[in-house]
């Protein structure tokens, strides 16, 4: 099999060989990784007379990737970078095989963690793909064809591939550019999610000579909706691994994630009720918050309007309905009291309660605190009062601010409706001091302290 590819490569390189390419009466013209080895064997002279031969040549060849220039300021920046494999935090060393040639070893750096096996690596997270393995035609005679010929065919490859994929545009092919022997470029295009948000995708592609025409060819693509805090170091240490200006990686401008955002948060507000349940009805002056109305008895006489957000989770059946959105949760339902125990005194109780509980060492909050009982404004027989702690994030394990509002309305001496709204700092978006707004007007509340400041949006 090993010997098959190579007849392969042969008859490739025989047939380009046959087209006319190198001909001497076409200016001499060589590819970059011929004239390298060239420059390395000629005297200063004859290599300064070489440079401006080869030039026009270069640019003519790297013209079949796409639009060509002369070197500018930015690549020559490239060529004087020094690469620093030295106190490596997302790399290592690895040694990549050359499976299909004859098993020799070649060193590489890539990121910790990946999977190297039969002569392929492999690496994949925080938003970052990187795979590598070793080419070798096993002709040195015509490594060089050869490795520019599996460097051109890989581009054309991805690129065809990009631009025929419908959820894939604005694809665009770099030149390729020098770094000593080796060669590398930037392909780019905007892909799409599964909801049709934009996102940037950039791959850097790189074929390393290395001694006897072999070839190590790595890649790594970064995507902008997957990535996270990790991205940017890692990338970093790659540049400076490397010695290479990966500017193109950087995507610093957050376009994908304000949008992904935006519509995360639209769409917390797509009310669909479920069959069989009450329909909250929209109610003037109000964007977020629906209107239901709980029984509070059991033949359907007492009731008692109340007022929470319609969103994509929104739950009701005729005594309570409860809806989280935008970083606020709002639980309402209607409950029945002997009358033995004065109401005032009855949310005293409750409040009591609250703090005793949130306050227990097993429930690993901090700093829990409570307000006294507050009138509701606009509400003849309704209190609330506030309770705020630290909680711990199940995810990062960091702790984040949180309130909780109890309100209780008395109904008819003997049924009372409890509303408790829970500020959540950790969820907040955009659109969550609006929401908090609303509830306010509704309930008659002050929650100014527990807005979202900008950081929180």
């Amino acid at each position: 099999m090993k010997n098959f590819g190579k007849v392969i490569t042969m008859m490739l390189l025989s047939a380009l060989v046959f087209a006319g390419c190198g001909k001497a009466e076409n200016g001499g013209e060589k590819t970059p990784v011929e004239t390298a080895d060239k420059a390395a064997e000629e005297s200063a002279a004859e290599t300064e007379a070489a440079g401006e031969n080869d030039a026009a040549g270069e640019a003519e060849e790297s013209g079949s990737v796409g639009e060509t220039a002369e070197k500018t300021s930015e690549e020559a920046a490239a060529q004087t970078l020094t690469p620093d494999p030295t106190n490596l935090s997302y790399l290592e060393e690895y040694q990549i095989v050359d499976f299909y040639g004859d098993g020799k070893e070649y060193s590489l750096y890539a990121p910790k963690g990946g999977e190297n096996t039969d002569g392929f690596f492999y690496f994949w997270d925080h938003g970052v793909t990187f795979t590598a393995s070793v080419y070798n035609c096993g002709f040195p005679d015509v490594a060089a064809e050869a490795l520019q010929m599996y460097l051109q065919e890989s581009i054309d490859l991805l690129a065809k591939d990009w631009k025929e994929n419908p959820d894939y545009s604005e694809v665009g092919v770099g030149e390729i550019l020098e770094k000593g022997d080796d060669r590398y470029l930037f392909v780019t295009a905007k892909a799409k999610d599964l909801y049709g948000t934009p996102y940037q995708k950039t791959k850097l592609i790189y074929m390393s000579v290395r001694d006897g025409g072999v070839g190590v060819f790595w890649d790594m693509e970064v995507s902008e909706r997957e990535q996270d805090e990790e991205t940017a170091p890692l990338l970093q240490e790659v540049a400076r691994c490397y010695g290479l200006n990966l500017r193109e990686l950087a995507m610093e401008d957050g376009a994908w994630e304000d949008q992904n955002a935006q519509r995360e948060a639209d769409q917390q507000d797509v009310y669909e009720p479920r069959e069989g349940e009450p329909v909250l009805e929209k109610v003037e002056g109000y964007q977020y918050l629906g209107m239901l109305t709980l029984t509070l008895d059991e033949e359907g006489n007492v009731t008692c309007p109340v007022l929470v957000p319609m969103g994509w989770n929104t739950t009701a059946d005729e005594n309570r309905v409860s809806t989280t959105t935008h970083g606020v949760s709002v639980r309402a339902s209607g409950n029945y009291t002997a009358g033995t125990m004065n109401f005032q005194a009855m949310v005293q109780r409750e409040a009591d309660w609250d703090l005793e509980y949130y306050s227990d060492p097993e429930e690993g909050n901090r700093n829990v605190r409570s307000t006294e009982v507050m009138p509701m404004k606009g509400q003849e027989a309704g209190v609330y009062y506030i309770l705020t702690y630290e909680e711990q994030d199940y995810k990062s394990e960091d702790y984040y601010k949180r309130a909780d509002i109890t309100c209780m309305i008395l109904v008819e001496e003997k049924y009372y409706v409890t509303c408790r709204i829970s500020l959540k700092s950790v969820d907040y978006d955009k659109t969550t001091n609006s929401l908090i707004r609303e509830l306010e007007t509704a309930y008659g509340l002050d929650l100014s302290q527990w807005y979202a400041d900008e950081e929180e949006q």
